[in-house]
């Protein structure tokens, strides 16, 4: 009897393996992950954006949405590749779903043709968006 009583209270010793903040550490984790792949996206894109010494000095990461415009004429909308008869579309989409939208960066590279620009200029205006800039770049001193 001796031998069942030491079991029987060695079980009741042992702590509780408590996982909530186990998964709250893992829930962080990979929020930061999610969040920091999305902000690499805009700079895994390979575009050399004009220069001019009147550029405005803020960021365009943080405007809510940035189409690319490749120096082989393709055009990204948010790292994917989107048809100019489409872009429209997807701009309105993005407008009603999205309640934070204010406007659109365009960032195309030196190398594109001026056509490509007023294509996405064009699309702008059929969405009926008026908030648009062209990103550009400060020369470097």
């Amino acid at each position: 009897m001796r031998g069942r009583s030491r079991r029987s209270s060695y079980a009741k010793k042992q702590p509780d393996i408590n996982l909530n903040s186990f998964l709250d550490l893992i829930l962080n984790i990979l929020l930061f992950f999610v969040f920091a792949t999305e902000l690499a996206v805009f700079d895994s894109i390979d575009v050399a954006v004009p220069v001019t010494e009147y550029s405005d000095t803020t960021s365009s990461q943080n405007r809510t949405f940035i189409i690319f415009i490749t120096k082989d004429n393709q055009y990204l909308v948010e790292g994917i590749k989107v048809a100019i008869e489409g872009l429209a579309n997807t701009l309105i989409q993005k407008k009603k779903t999205d309640t934070t939208f204010t406007g659109v960066v365009v960032r195309g590279d030196l190398n594109s043709n001026l056509q490509a620009l007023v294509d996405v200029l064009a699309a702008c205006r059929l969405a009926g968006i008026e908030n648009v800039k062209v990103e550009t770049e400060k020369p470097s001193s």
